[in-house]
């Protein structure tokens, strides 16, 4: 997680625990109405000492970890709503002497500090609660008259037992955190794995194209979103001329990087929307979804002659060239029929010359010329 992001939750929870102490404001106010109405104490004695006084502390309290809030960043927030905590506890218990029982408010500051999940804090929000009990031992006659020394020394010793059972609870959670973070981390990299697996057995790691079984994947959804809903559809097969020659003369590392320069070649020329994969060897293959067949057939007359223009310093400094065979599907034709039509197209292109692009005769052409044979 990055340090916005923990700004900002530590941000939202400090809030959320301001927005609580204020509500322990109102529910002090409305409790000590509740009060006026059964105490013996004299009413406008009453409202001075258990209302106006200890609502003015509190009140005066809650602005200054306001502005605290505000003004401050980071961890600094989180001492400041420690310290409140504690300082509203003390008022409550202060003011409310007689109550015995409220002297357990003084463990709110220990409460507090479990949402940081850091024992620094948990050790300062214990010392803020001894301090508040022993503070009021000293300074609160009534408390320090109905309370003795082993009184004092018991409940010392009952909130450190407490903290304690709050560090554990703190120490688990971050060992399930660490936990949870650790079982993130190996779903991630089990993901990335994943990743570069399927794109190992879709790609081909020469030329960083699609391979075979890829190609034919496409090939039939194409077909099918042809079929379906009139997509344009052309495909053209590309084959090195020669290639054996450069291998035999030039080595095989040669012949790998004629096989990438022609592959980056052909990738530059095509555009986001068409397919182009290596079908195996020397051949490439590249289909054509978001063009009319003359714009298309433009295209791989670019591809033909970019090529050829190019010289290869792993090829003596010589250019290579390519046959193409190149058709437009028609519908109802089917996958095997279409790729038959383009690759016998390229057998015409690779045995009349070499270095061409031939069309494919439609299938209507072909079934005339099965007729006069």
């Amino acid at each position: 997680m990055d340090n916005e992001s923990i700004n900002y939750n530590r941000y939202r929870w400090n809030r959320m625990l301001l927005n609580g102490f204020w509500s322990i404001l109102v529910i002090t106010v409305v409790l000590e109405c509740l009060y006026l109405t059964i105490t013996e104490v004299p009413t406008g004695q009453f409202i001075r000492a258990y209302m106006l006084k200890p609502s003015a502390f509190q009140f005066t309290t809650l602005l200054i970890a306001e502005t605290g809030l505000r003004v401050l960043r980071g961890k600094y927030q989180d001492y400041i709503l420690i310290l409140t905590s504690a300082v509203l506890a003390f008022i409550i218990v202060f003011i409310h002497n007689s109550i015995n029982y409220l002297l357990l408010a003084l463990f709110l500051p220990v409460m507090v500090s479990i949402f940081y999940f850091q024992n620094k804090k948990l050790l300062f929000a214990l010392v803020n609660t001894l301090s508040s009990l022993f503070l009021l031992y000293w300074t609160n006659d009534f408390i320090h008259q109905d309370i003795t020394l082993i009184g004092l020394t018991t409940i010392s010793v009952m909130f450190c037992v407490f903290s304690l059972v709050a560090w554990g609870i703190l120490s688990r959670g971050r060992e399930l955190l660490n936990h949870l973070k650790s079982y993130f981390e190996s779903n991630q990299q089990l993901l990335v794995k994943t990743i570069w697996m399927d794109k190992l057995a879709k790609t081909d790691a020469l030329t960083d194209l699609y391979n075979h079984i890829t190609f034919h994947e496409y090939f039939e959804r194409l077909i099918d979103q042809h079929e379906q809903n009139g997509l344009p559809l052309q495909l053209a097969i590309v084959d090195i001329d020669n290639f054996k020659h450069v291998n035999d003369t030039y080595g095989h590392r040669a012949g790998d990087a004629v096989l990438k320069s022609v592959a980056d070649l052909i990738r530059a020329k095509v555009s986001a929307n068409d397919f182009v994969a290596r079908y195996g060897g020397e051949e490439f293959a590249v289909l054509f979804t978001d063009k009319a067949s003359e714009s298309a057939f433009v295209a791989v007359e670019q591809i033909r002659e970019e090529i050829a223009k190019v010289v290869h310093e792993a090829f003596g400094g010589k250019p290579v060239t390519v046959s193409i065979g190149y058709a437009e599907y028609t519908s109802g034709e089917g996958k095997e029929h279409f790729f038959n039509r383009v690759d016998t197209a390229l057998y015409k292109a690779k045995s009349t010359g070499k270095n061409r692009t031939i069309v494919a005769l439609d299938p209507h052409q072909l079934e005339n010329q099965s007729q006069l044979a």
